[in-house]
Formats: C-alpha cells, sequence, structure tokens
C-alpha cells in the first residue's frame, strides 16, 4: 500500500457500497470541515483494471464531501486490487467502517448484512464474527428484511436516546408480530408516531391485535394505558402476567424434543444450526430484560 495524493475525478465509488443513503445535511456539514481543515483522514481506494482510475474502498463520504468542497485532489491509501479476488472482504471491510457510523440506516446495515451472508455462504454467527458484532445483533438487523420496505426504510437507530416518534429497531422487532396484516402494520405505524410509543409499548399494542384482529379499530384507537382494562381477562394475560408467558415457552419443549440431530442430513445441518441459534438469540434478548426488569424490581 502506498500514500498517493490523486485526483478527484479519477475517482468512482464502489458499486457495490454497502450504504445506499447519504444524509445531505451531514455531508454539507462534513464539506464545511474540509474546507478549513482539509481532508484528515486519507480515503482507501484500488486500481481499476485497464482504466486510468481508482475505485474507493473505504471513505466515500469523504470522497462526495471533497467534491461538494471544490477539492481538486484529495490523499488516499492505494491498495492493490487484491480485494477483486474477494469481494466478501472488500464488503465486509467497507460494512465494518459504516457499522461505526450513524448515518448508515439499519435498513442499509441490514441489506449489506444479508448480501455479506449470502456471497460467504456463511451463518448469523460467522458474519457477527467476521463483523465483530455480537450475534444478536446481526439477526435483529436480518429480521427488518421481513418488514414491508415502506416500514424498514424509516426505521432509524436511536441507541440510549427516546424514540420520539421515530421508529426503531425495537419497534420493528415489535411490528414483524403483524408479518401477515401488513395494513395493521402500517396502522400502528401511525400509532407510534402519533402518540410517541416505546419499544415496550409497541409490543404490548401488536400482541393485542395479533390476538384480536376483529378489535383492530378499537385497540389502535385505546390508549396503551388501557389496554388490560379493554380486553378480555384471559387477551391480557400474555403481557399482564408471567403465567401464560410460562406455559407458552413450556409449550415449546415437545417441539424442540422433536429434532433429532441424528436424522437430519449433513446438508441440512446448517440450517437446523442456524434456525436453533435464532431461537437461542431471542430467548437472550428476553433474559437480558427479565433480567432488568428484576433489578428495576429489587
Amino acid at each position: 500500500m502506498e500514500l498517493r495524493i490523486i485526483e478527484v475525478s479519477r475517482i468512482v465509488e464502489d458499486p457495490e457500497q454497502p450504504r445506499r443513503a447519504i444524509d445531505e445535511e451531514s455531508l454539507r456539514g462534513l464539506a464545511d470541515s474540509i474546507r478549513q481543515h482539509g481532508v484528515l483522514n486519507p480515503i482507501t481506494v484500488t486500481p481499476l483494471a485497464a482504466v486510468d482510475g481508482f475505485r474507493i474502498v473505504t471513505g466515500e463520504r469523504r470522497w462526495r464531501a471533497a467534491q461538494i468542497a471544490g477539492l481538486f485532489d484529495l490523499p488516499c491509501v492505494v491498495r492493490e486490487p487484491d480485494g477483486d479476488a474477494d469481494p466478501a472482504a472488500r464488503t465486509s471491510e467497507q460494512l465494518v467502517e459504516n457499522l461505526q457510523r450513524e448515518d448508515l440506516t439499519p435498513l442499509d446495515r441490514a441489506q449489506a448484512i444479508r448480501a455479506l451472508k449470502e456471497r460467504l455462504g456463511a451463518t448469523n454467527r460467522e458474519v457477527a464474527q467476521r463483523l465483530g458484532v455480537s450475534e444478536r445483533s446481526v439477526g435483529y438487523l436480518l429480521d427488518l428484511l421481513e418488514l414491508p420496505e415502506t416500514i424498514a426504510e424509516q426505521i432509524v437507530s436511536s441507541p440510549n436516546r427516546p424514540a420520539d416518534g421515530n421508529l426503531t429497531e425495537k419497534h420493528g422487532r415489535s411490528l414483524r408480530q403483524l408479518g401477515d396484516q401488513p395494513e395493521l402494520q402500517e396502522r400502528l405505524v401511525e400509532k407510534i408516531r402519533g402518540e410517541k410509543l416505546s419499544g415496550e409499548d409497541t409490543g404490548r399494542v401488536a400482541r393485542a391485535l395479533r390476538t384480536n384482529p376483529d378489535r383492530a379499530d378499537e385497540i389502535l384507537d385505546t390508549p396503551v394505558e388501557d389496554l388490560e382494562r379493554l380486553l378480555p381477562r384471559d387477551d391480557k394475560m400474555p403481557f399482564s402476567t408471567g403465567r401464560a408467558f410460562a406455559g407458552l415457552l413450556e409449550r415449546m419443549l415437545p417441539t424442540l424434543a422433536e429434532i433429532h440431530v441424528g436424522a437430519v442430513s449433513a446438508a441440512d445441518l446448517p440450517a437446523v444450526e442456524e434456525g436453533l441459534m435464532n431461537v437461542k438469540t431471542s430467548v437472550d434478548a428476553l433474559l437480558v430484560e427479565v433480567r432488568a426488569a428484576r433489578r428495576r424490581q429489587d
């Protein structure tokens, strides 16, 4: 690798770059910073075959901002084109860089992770290890792809901040409960935005809608705090007491007991493993929430 100053016009973006949406306001802010201080961190590029130019490996935002700032050239770390022999390596490197930036939307992350997973033929665990993130995070992001795209593209990352009417990944997980009822998903999104529902409250409403679809209008018009008074006793059980919840878990055990690993073909073992890991991911997430709730009570 070598550090070179290269004309902006000789550099092109990577069509497989994970980021699809770039916030124009943040880009203009970066351009202002570049006008004042220059490009502090070189971008990484690789030579294009049979063309006098370079393709971006990492640093597309800096390249775009440099053009807005009117720069003629910018510092680049030139990498030999060995990445072309392993496009998955280039994609994972871009994704690792972008996962550390808030301006990459959860949907962009999910689509890039799916592409990487398919290209590698890997499990969620293997992708997580390659990206240096938790397997649970990978599973949660991939779950977003099961939502209608019009909803998934509205989801933003807002760690450690109130949702304030925005859709977060936690809202997305609740909305997935209504996967076979896209109209109810859209209406619940309106309720989330209008009433600024938390992820937990959204889960309660989604469960009520799933078990009482014939009362959707009534449920969606009722404040969350009044749901338990609105629904019959049996319908309140899943989220007002732990007994029904525990019963549901116990009913899952016979299903798991029916899985005989010895009878599974070698070709199907990866799928079984991934399915079990997805179950484990969900169980681990619920355990975290239960333990946190117990600590609050103590």
